[in-house]
């Protein structure tokens, strides 16, 4: 079974990353910039630590599911993700092909340009798709219009909320969707998206 995770939002509430017990401990004992300013779904989890040899008590640290942080001055913070990733673009597409819409694994999806390199396409995630090797050699060196392919799955570039949700543990619960969801902009686009909304 897969241990649960701590979601980590800035204070103001935009979500920064997954984190897990043992990180979470470590964060909600620092007194310095970057600690924990506010917690929701307190006492969640407990860790426990030592022996106390002259009281005979068990040391205990009581886990939130959801932190919020104030990080240092000057740390970079993004409401939309920022540059490209492959990894993330290939679960942006529910690790489906976004021309034949097949599902299949990470590593058997490939990257396809939507406007080739060779004609002056960057990498980025929009004008990058997920696509599995029949399609991406099919496509070529064309545009999908030109190959006569369609796109079913449209690129965009996700909130760093639909990142987390997108790359989310096993173990997500109700409270850590709930701050997630609220900041999904792109649900629309993609099935999954649009069935967290309604969970």
């Amino acid at each position: 079974m897969r241990r649960p995770m701590i979601l980590r939002l800035h204070a103001s509430g935009i979500p920064i990353d997954w984190l897990t017990l043992e990180e979470a401990t470590m964060l909600m004992t620092r007194r310095e910039e970057g600690a924990v300013v506010w917690t929701d779904g307190d006492a969640r989890y407990r860790l426990h630590g030592g022996t106390n040899s002259l009281t005979g008590r068990r040391s205990f640290v009581d886990i939130p599911e959801v932190i919020g942080v104030s990080p240092p001055s000057g740390a970079f913070l993004a409401f939309e993700h920022t540059g490209f990733n492959r990894v993330l673009c290939k679960h942006r597409e529910g690790l489906r092909c976004a021309y034949c819409g097949c599902e299949l694994s990470r590593q058997a999806l490939t990257i396809d340009h939507v406007l080739p390199r060779s004609r002056g396409g960057e990498l980025s995630m929009l004008n990058a798709v997920a696509a599995c090797r029949d399609c991406n050699a099919l496509k070529s060196n064309r545009t999908p219009e030109e190959a006569g392919m369609a796109l079913l799955l449209k690129p965009f570039v996700p909130t760093m909320a639909e990142v987390l949700y997108m790359m989310r543990p096993r173990t997500i619960s109700p409270l850590q969707l709930w701050y997630l969801k609220h900041q999904f902009k792109n649900a629309g686009l993609r099935d999954y998206l649009t069935d967290a909304l309604a969970a």
